[in-house]
């Protein structure tokens, strides 16, 4: 009979030593000072690790011609010119599709594998940071209710569930990047957005994973004025702020490269995507973050920032 499902019984000498081992620990300070230092040691090494990993990347990233870099980068400033997150209708939302989208040029890769996400699933990873700038830590505690406050979002049942359900996601997506060095040599990360999000009733503990933290952490939240974001009704219109924070003063693009770096569906009739641009173009000059903003007869947007626009919190 094949023994494939049998729970094995644990060695009852073993369970007599493992238990005489904790009571020796639980009763001298000496054992239990010891263990203490050894599991520091064991997190310093795996820090040490994560930070000796991290530098090697950003050593061959700092090699890449900045314009190189800024294509597509998922470094901080430069999220804004590549973003897995998605402009979606509430349909959408609830049906989401498990995607893998490469993007690759002559310096490498970088792959970002899991659910589609939502411009609310960045929101809710831009209140993450926010909150780990703060606490100055990977690791915090924080509640429901601050959360959707750095948001601008109202709290409640369904906001409750809406960001649990982003937690899930953002800890499932995973990244992975691959440098190329002249040589051949590739250097490599892969590592998931959040190590993971414990809950009980409205508190919440999170974990964002050390390589991310490290590697995208510093100055991300400053690149974008979140308080300025809370005030933006449309998703699309805070994609395409969050794309135009990383852009010159005066910059013009083609409508389909704007649709392609906002992740706004090109299919749709032409006549309909100026609709959406014109309409999110119109609520970012009523907010001042831009002087002027236009569609022109050759489909190009062009635009040049506010005064008020270049300020960075």
């Amino acid at each position: 009979m094949a023994n494939g499902n049998k729970i094995n019984t644990p060695d009852p000498y073993f369970l007599e030593v493992a238990e005489r081992c904790q009571q020796k620990v639980a009763a001298d300070p000496v054992y239990q000072a010891a263990i203490k230092k050894t599991l520091a040691m064991a997190d310093k090494n795996s820090q040490a690790f994560v930070r000796e990993s991290v530098s090697e990347i950003k050593t061959e990233l700092a090699k890449i011609p900045k314009q190189e870099q800024q294509s597509f980068s998922f470094l901080p400033t430069e999220l804004t010119r590549l973003s897995p997150f998605f402009p979606m209708s509430k349909a959408e939302m609830g049906n989401r599709p498990f995607e893998k989208h490469t993007f690759e040029n002559a310096w490498g890769t970088m792959e970002i594998q899991g659910e589609r996400l939502a411009v609310f699933d960045e929101s809710v990873l831009l209140a993450i940071l926010k909150l780990a700038t703060i606490n100055k830590s990977f690791t915090f505690t924080t509640t429901f209710n601050e959360i959707l406050f750095i948001m601008g979002t109202t709290a409640g049942k369904n906001t409750y569930a809406a960001v649990l359900s982003s937690l899930s996601r953002l800890t499932g997506t995973k990244i992975a990047l691959t440098i190329k060095s002249k040589d051949g040599k590739k250097t490599g990360l892969v590592n998931t957005i959040l190590s993971g999000a414990k809950f009980d009733k409205y508190n919440l503990k999170i974990s964002i994973n050390e390589y991310f933290g490290q590697m995208y952490l510093e100055g991300f939240v400053t690149s974008i004025n979140l308080n300025f974001r809370a005030q933006l009704k449309g998703d699309i219109t805070k994609a395409m702020y969050r794309f135009y924070e990383g852009q010159p003063i005066n910059f013009e693009i083609h409508m389909d490269k704007l649709c392609s770096a906002i992740n706004l569906d090109s299919s749709q009739p032409k006549f309909k995507i100026r609709q959406l641009i014109n309409k999110s173009l119109k609520e970012l000059l009523e907010h001042k973050f831009f002087e002027y903003g236009k569609i022109n007869k050759k489909d190009h947007v062009v635009t040049k920032k506010a005064e008020m626009s270049l300020k960075r919190i």
